[in-house]
């Protein structure tokens, strides 16, 4: 019987041992997500900035020459009729 109890304790001990392992390895993989979000949000927070200057960017340039915005949208426009077009053939 002194064997089985032996043999428990030091299973007990390694069970004990894992759990803290993985604890401490679920502590980690948290500090890591929480600094791949914060990296994400930077990012993201960057790329939202500039579409914001692009956007500013393009109503100044609309605003001041409004004839050749026009003609871009009609090419564009026109151009994609064209590719649509070809898609669905």
């Amino acid at each position: 019987m002194v064997d089985t109890n032996a043999a428990a304790g030091k299973a007990r001990e390694a069970v004990e041992q894992g759990v803290e392992s993985a604890r401490e390895y679920a502590g980690m993989a948290r500090d890591y997500a929480g600094t791949a979000r914060d990296y994400a949000r930077d990012y993201a927070d960057k790329g939202l900035d500039a579409a914001g200057r692009v956007s500013e960017n393009l109503q100044e340039f609309v605003r001041q020459e409004p004839w050749i915005a026009i003609g871009a949208a009609f090419a564009v426009g026109y151009v994609m009729a064209r590719v649509l077009r070809r898609i669905s053939a």
